[in-house]
């Protein structure tokens, strides 16, 4: 017989992961660099699994970290198969972003209240007309985690986009400014909506690395580097202090989950 739904999307995860779905946590941080998933294992202790995705586990603080890679469809696969752990709590992003707002700078943490769907994936998953949100109960301790980090987080608008090199195109460079969009991305439209339609508790904090549309703003190779090495420790904080919270306070945040659905 075939496999049913359900099953073939949990099989997925753990052929995705080489990782038992037993092994995983309830709250879970995603993101798409692989220096994070190493410097979250090191910092932790956690077990370590690598097959598409990286995925480190750490069980002590009942926190798994995934590295899904890049892209609207990987971030969509992530979430989608996350959705059927039947002990999953909630979804942490923690990515990077470009600053469109002149009033960012590089090194600023932004909590995006929500992004435009300038992808093609989310139309899988909700109708156009559907805004993409994350989870309020979930993201107001993504700003708390932020704030006790010692920044100011910035909440706004966010555009998520699937093309690389936009920003030679001067006519949605336009489109950016005139819109009061706070910064572009590529994947939190689709995990917003993909959380949405299957009910996961989501939040997010992204780091501004770079400035494109300013004057010798756009991240390079050396300007990478310098962003890990000067943010990603902080960073990583950040997810971390929001899961201990989101974990202590589970069933208050519960209580509040039930008006957001």
């Amino acid at each position: 017989m075939a496999l049913r739904e359900h099953e073939y999307i949990k099989h997925t995860l753990e052929r995705y992961t080489n990782c038992s779905l037993d092994d995983f946590c309830e709250h879970v941080l995603i993101t798409n660099f692989k220096q994070y998933i190493h410097a979250f294992q090191e910092k932790t202790g956690g077990e370590y699994h690598e097959g598409n995705f990286r995925i480190v586990n750490a069980k002590n603080l009942n926190c798994t970290m995934i590295d899904f890679g890049i892209g609207s469809p990987q971030a969509a696969l992530v979430v989608n198969c996350l959705a059927y752990l039947e002990k999953l709590k909630t979804v942490v992003m923690l990515g990077m972003c470009g600053g469109i707002d002149d009033t960012l700078e590089e090194g600023d943490f932004i909590v995006p209240s929500a992004a435009i769907r300038g992808e093609g994936t989310s139309r899988h998953y909700l109708p156009p007309e559907f805004p993409a949100i994350p989870t309020s109960a979930v993201n107001l301790y993504c700003i708390g985690a932020v704030r006790k980090e010692g920044y100011i987080p910035r909440c706004g608008i966010v555009y998520t986009m699937d093309r690389r090199l936009w920003e030679f195109d001067e006519k949605f460079v336009d489109y950016l400014r005139q819109q009061r969009i706070l910064a572009i991305e590529m994947e939190l439209a689709t995990i917003f909506s993909v959380a949405y339609h299957y009910e996961v508790p989501i939040g997010t904090i992204m780091l501004v690395s770079d400035m494109p549309l300013q004057r010798r703003g756009i991240k390079d190779k050396k300007k990478q580097g310098e962003i890990f090495s000067n943010y990603m420790e902080t960073h990583l904080n950040m997810g971390l202090d929001a899961v201990k919270s989101l974990n202590v306070n589970w069933d208050k945040v519960e209580r509040r989950l039930a008006s957001e659905w």
